[in-house]
């Protein structure tokens, strides 16, 4: 993918462009969730009505955030927590760390329990961004 063409959201995929910034999104996500591990140890350790768990979960929020603005900045689409999905102009090419690639399709008025195999799909509708 061009450089010229990230932050340029929302951006429309071919497959090829999501597979190719798979790469970085893989390595940003697993940088923020590294991240996320010593703040959730420590709220796991804490009472709920502890008063410095408001500012650990704040912490916690940070980082989240932190991550869905790269994303977004890529031109995708964080639907959840590590979820990354592709607009491709007529669904979603849709990738959940730990997946080593982009193996899944959904539409867009479909729920992430409904994604499809993206090989089934592209073999039945062989839409034009799977070029």
């Amino acid at each position: 993918m061009p450089i010229r063409d990230i932050g340029s959201n929302p951006k429309i995929f071919s497959l090829d462009e999501a597979c190719e910034l798979l790469d970085l999104i893989k390595r940003i996500t697993k940088r923020h969730r590294q991240e996320l591990v010593p703040i959730r140890y420590r709220l796991d350790r804490m009472l709920s009505n502890d008063p410095r768990r408001a500012a650990i979960e704040n912490d916690f929020e940070v980082v989240v955030e932190r991550w869905k603005v790269k994303m977004e900045q890529l031109g995708t689409l964080p639907s959840s927590l590590w979820v990354v999905e592709f607009d491709v102009g007529d669904g979603y090419l849709s990738w959940r760390y730990p997946e080593l690639g982009i193996s899944y399709v959904r539409g867009y008025d479909s729920l992430f329990s409904a994604r499809r195999k993206l090989v089934e799909y592209i073999e039945e509708q062989d839409p034009d961004w799977a070029v």
